[in-house]
């Protein structure tokens, strides 16, 4: 057990280095990257840790994407990994991948959506997201880099929602996006998360200041001005 542990703190630390044959190594003698890197916590996940360690590392940021394609190669599966028990034990990684509320981040949740990401770790990275806009801690909604982070949590929404086989077995994600009341049609161009402009309506909020808590988001086509998609928030 000490030595899966060591290999995952040297598999950590090369990614983070963003070495990649080093990795590679690693991963071929055993390393788990859902494995913990620390004895005294096995609940934690090496996936999870570096998610948080991209926020402050822009080469790994870049980077990323590459070392978890390596993952999925060498047999990653995050749906082995159960939602957070309620004592706050086993946290799943995806409710890591919540801090990454950046264009990165639309990029990693992509490619883990490519890969076939199961929906109930979907719901865990959804209910993050949603959550911290609902109750902001120490933050002020008239932060632009804050809203910023907040339009990129609701492209990840909307992203998760562009796959039918994680939307269509997900009542609560179908009520996240109120799928009733919009056009289901649209929803795969939502993957091109970038051709669409994202309007959080802080007139309808209950939680002014701290937090989006019955918000209205409008999604519009930029070029038409035509507005494809609302939800509350």
């Amino acid at each position: 057990m000490e030595k899966a542990f060591e290999l995952n703190k040297a598999l950590f630390e090369a990614v983070a280095a963003c070495n990649y044959e080093e990795a590679k190594r690693l991963l071929n003698m055993g390393a788990d990257p859902l494995g913990s890197t620390d004895e005294t916590d096995a609940d934690e996940h090496l996936l999870g840790e570096l998610f948080c360690e991209i926020q402050d590392n822009e080469n790994l940021e870049a980077a990323f994407p590459k070392f978890l394609e390596l993952f999925y190669a060498h047999g990653m599966d995050v749906a082995s990994h159960n939602i957070p028990t309620d004592d706050g034990d086993n946290i799943h990684p995806l409710w890591m991948l919540a801090f990454c509320q950046t264009e990165s981040g639309l990029k990693i949740l992509h490619t883990m959506l490519e890969h076939g990401l199961d929906r109930d770790s979907a719901e865990v990275l959804v209910d993050h997201i949603l959550m911290d806009m609902e109750m902001c801690d120490g933050c002020e909604i008239e932060d632009a880099w804050w809203m910023e982070s907040c339009s990129c949590g609701l492209k990840m929404l909307m992203l998760i929602a562009s796959y039918p086989t994680i939307l269509n077995e997900s009542t609560y994600l179908q009520n996240c996006v109120a799928l009733e009341k919009n056009d289901a049609q649209i929803l795969p161009q939502f993957r091109n998360w970038n051709d669409f402009d994202y309007h959080i309506d802080l007139s309808t909020c209950t939680n002014i200041p701290h937090g989006l808590r019955d918000a209205t988001l409008t999604i519009r086509d930029p070029k038409s001005k035509k507005t494809v998609w609302t939800l509350s928030i």
